[in-house]
């Protein structure tokens, strides 16, 4: 389609499975008309392709926040890493074709009415693709007699970070940051892993502070949950709750072994509000999960452990 104008006219005739939707175009921009390509597009998945992502990375958060599942830079521009075809060929297989499971290897843990033992004195959130708009409704729902920090490692590339802790400032009270080497772990924080680090905890003199490990050999992804939850499964043990929110891979499903190990709790994402099923569904399957929530049960848990 040449415009949004003839998009949206397809969208009302025609079934599609994905939509590859730049930011720049004659009419009318990608992010402008998004929200009315969503809700005709039904179940499509949406891929933002543009050259502007990295340049512009307000525009880019603010696409997968109103719907969009990924971005990819186009070729010779910013942020393009000079394979574009294969990773566009990978993002549609990933997104268009999502592997189902069958009946019997499908986990059995799916608790609405489930609840955690105890108050925890840290959350611990991983997400990925599919993931922003759920940080956003999380960190909006938190109460404020919750005080224990909140950690978030999203998969995101390294620009996109200060914008995205700025979208999340709005919602909250609460002070959000990326993270620093060496700053003190506070109540009431709100910790970003930064896009070119993995994001650690560390015990030192009672005081938790934050440290940030470069080694891009320890980890397929950067920043990695595993490695989040890792640090805070040895620093809070068992009152350690990780989320794992939508997203492509099997990240987080060793971190979350680790959590449960130490007697920590760990809630996934259900695979119906999920846009991949990957990451919480690869821990569900090892039977990390203690829990299987939409979105609006996990925010409706927090709410409730101020009653513990």
């Amino acid at each position: 389609a040449a415009n949004c104008a003839e998009a949206l006219e397809f969208l009302t005739a025609n079934e599609v499975d994905i939509i590859l939707l730049d930011i720049e175009m004659p009419d009318r921009s990608g992010i402008d008309a998004l929200p009315e390509i969503v809700a005709l597009a039904g179940d499509a998945r949406v891929i933002i392709v543009s050259a502007f992502i990295k340049a512009n990375g307000p525009a880019a958060i603010q696409a997968l926040s109103l719907g969009a599942c990924d971005t990819l830079a186009k070729p010779g521009s910013v942020g393009s890493t000079g394979r574009f075809s294969e990773l566009l060929v990978h993002k549609v297989l990933r997104l268009g074709r999502p592997v189902s499971q069958s009946k019997s290897a499908r986990p059995k843990i799916v608790a609405a009415d489930w609840q955690l033992a105890s108050k925890p004195e840290c959350i611990a959130i991983g997400a990925s693709t599919g993931g922003i708009p759920i940080c956003y409704q999380l960190v909006s729902s938190l109460p404020q007699q919750l005080t224990c920090p909140v950690f978030i490692t999203q998969h995101l590339p390294a620009v996109f970070m200060d914008f995205f802790a700025r979208q999340l400032s709005a919602l909250t009270s609460r002070s959000v940051s990326v993270a620093t080497r060496g700053a003190v772990v506070r109540p009431n924080e709100i910790i970003l892993a930064p896009g070119d680090a993995h994001l650690v905890c560390r015990k030192s003199q009672g005081r938790t502070f934050i440290d940030l490990v470069e080694d891009s050999e320890i980890s397929r992804y950067c920043p990695s949950v595993d490695i989040l939850f890792g640090s805070v499964a040895k620093v809070f043990g068992d009152r350690a709750l990780g989320i794992v929110l939508s997203g492509m891979g099997n990240d987080g499903c060793d971190g979350a072994r680790k959590i449960r190990e130490q007697g920590g709790a760990i809630i996934v994402q259900d695979e119906k509000s999920s846009v991949v099923w990957g990451m919480p569904g690869a821990v569900a399957r090892q039977n990390s999960a203690d829990a299987i929530l939409s979105p609006d049960d996990i925010a409706e848990q927090l709410r409730r452990v101020v009653l513990l």
